[in-house]
């Protein structure tokens, strides 16, 4: 027997009967994964119909299926009351469904106008600067959607993550579609983003298109969502229309199965007065320049918005930029030229966009996981396989991956499984710094708080933690102090912090908090702790 979603209440906008997609007893394989078993679900027109699940849940290929990009193995895919069946992603662009992947697939070395417009570009017009001009016309109207003014012409590699994740999104929605599939869409984006983001669904919701969000944000769910069905083992579980009375711990318990407490874990691994990293010459608001001390087993959270200059200290520490500080690492003068230097000297990274600058998609989870401790694991560069087996299946374990064979593709797994590699990697490697840039962008809650326990455990060891994460809510409760960033400077310092921060933090990022006492800020920035 089918699974089949609870009746869905139609915005007010569209009538009820007009369903723009309807899954029916769809099932699908991977090998001896069963990704999908029997599903039924409909997406309509003037909702924001958001799906919900730990991961291989079953989500993303559910949107895939929708998108065209797979072709179910058994079951009915109607679109507009008419059965469909895509052969590939270009039929269901045809169609008006537009499909954004978790990963980013923008062409690195074109510009943002190219990019934006590859695959649309139709024959070539005879007036070719007349056509150029209505291509860029065409560009802007659709990034002023997005809230974004950009130089069209500037290769996406110079933007930042979050601002080639919009572009990721405007993309897809150049066709103009009528269902709009998006999966994790706000991973990597940072505050401002996310709310330039949320206005632009609500207001494409309005205008009748079906949207699909993929998401495991429950703040995402609780601010947008009108349908949220939640999936378990390629099944869906649970399906109901968005209430004002609907909690987002009943969201949660819905997902997981059981009650769950999200709260933060005091953080007892803090030498007082030891300084693991000493960062001089940091700009403050008001224009004096002081030393941020980073402690012993200390968790740090650096945040702002995407350009705010909370990145600066993290990439100067791998040799990334040129706008190095000047730092001390266990008293000692400290400098890398490349992230190759900064292992070699006990300061592990793992960089935001797990497609772009994590993964080695060719190889596989035992190649990728290993790769930065060929030195540890080996003399003279010589590692043997079996030494490479046996501490994979060690870390795999402790991070709790879920895999068939460590020498499958790493491809092979989800994408929050693929994320747990990556940390596994980092972690590994990390022997007085760890660097964590959207450490648990697009994994589920419960493997989000496995993996915070796996960074507390580290911590414990004296390893100290840098995190810079666009999810303030993980940057509050994970870490033991956070400093906000505006226009490269420090604004404010909170130690000890609190959920009930978020408002002064947000404010803070976004140039709304005026400075405080300027006595204060003039001694170091304004630390509010939280008893």
């Amino acid at each position: 027997m089918s699974t089949v979603a609870s009746p869905i209440p139609q915005h007010a906008s569209q009538p009820a009967s007009d369903t723009s997609m309807v899954l029916r007893g769809i099932s699908k394989r991977f090998g001896a994964t069963v990704a999908l078993d029997d599903v039924s679900l409909e997406f309509r027109p003037g909702l924001i119909h958001c799906l919900l699940g730990e991961n291989g849940a079953g989500k993303s290929t559910i949107g895939k299926i929708a998108g065209g990009l797979y072709a179910p193995d058994s079951g009915t895919l109607l679109w507009k009351n008419q059965p469909v069946s895509f052969r590939h992603i270009n039929e269901a662009r045809a169609r008006g469904i537009a499909l954004v992947f978790q990963e980013l697939s923008l062409a690195p070395d074109l510009s943002v106008r190219a990019n934006l417009r590859l695959g649309n570009e139709g024959a070539k017009h005879p007036f070719s600067w007349l056509h150029h001009e209505a291509e860029a016309q065409q560009v802007v109207q659709m990034l002023s959607q997005l809230g974004l003014t950009l130089d069209l012409e500037e290769p996406v590699k110079h933007l930042p993550v979050a601002t080639q994740q919009m572009l990721e999104i405007a993309k897809a929605l150049v066709r103009d579609p009528a269902l709009i599939v998006l999966d994790e869409p706000t991973a990597m984006l940072g505050a401002v983003e996310k709310q330039r983001l949320f206005k632009a669904l609500r207001a494409w919701r309005d205008a009748g298109k079906a949207l699909v969000l993929i998401t495991h944000h429950i703040e995402d769910v609780m601010e947008l969502g009108d349908h949220v069905t939640v999936m378990r083992n390629g099944k869906v579980v649970d399906s109901f229309a968005m209430q004002p009375a609907i909690t987002s711990e009943e969201v949660l318990e819905r997902l997981t199965g059981k009650k769950l407490r999200v709260a933060k874990q005091a953080c007892t691994n803090k030498v007082d007065g030891a300084c693991t990293l000493q960062v001089d010459d940091v700009p403050y608001r008001n224009g004096a320049t002081k030393s941020l001390c980073f402690g012993r087993g200390e968790i740090v959270g650096l945040y702002g918005v995407v350009g705010s200059g909370a990145e600066n200290i993290p990439r100067g520490l791998m040799g990334l930029n040129g706008k190095n500080h000047k730092f001390l690492l266990n008293g000692s003068p400290y400098q890398a030229g490349s992230p190759a230097e900064a292992f070699a000297k006990g300061v592990s990274y793992l960089p935001a966009g797990r497609a772009s600058n994590g993964i080695l998609a060719t190889l596989s989870i035992r190649e990728n996981l290993c790769l930065t401790q060929l030195g540890e694991l080996g003399r003279f560069g010589v590692v043997s396989e079996q030494t490479e087996r046996a501490r994979s299946r060690s870390l795999l374990e402790h991070f709790k991956v879920k895999y068939h064979d460590s020498e499958d593709k790493i491809t092979s797994l989800s994408g929050g499984n693929q994320q747990k590699v990556l940390m596994a990697r980092a972690m590994a490697r990390a022997k007085h710094l760890l660097i964590l840039e959207e450490p648990t962008a697009g994994i589920d809650i419960d493997a989000k708080l496995q993996l915070h326990e796996r960074v507390r455990d580290l911590t414990a060891k004296g390893v100290t933690v840098i995190l810079v994460s666009s999810d303030l809510i993980e940057t509050i409760t994970l870490c033991d102090t956070v400093y906000t960033f505006y226009e490269g400077c420090v604004v404010n310092c909170y130690e000890n912090p609190s959920l009930t921060d978020q408002p002064a933090i947000v404010s803070d990022v976004l140039g709304q908090d005026p400075a405080a006492d300027s006595s204060e800020i003039a001694d170091g920035p304004v630390t509010r702790s939280i008893a």
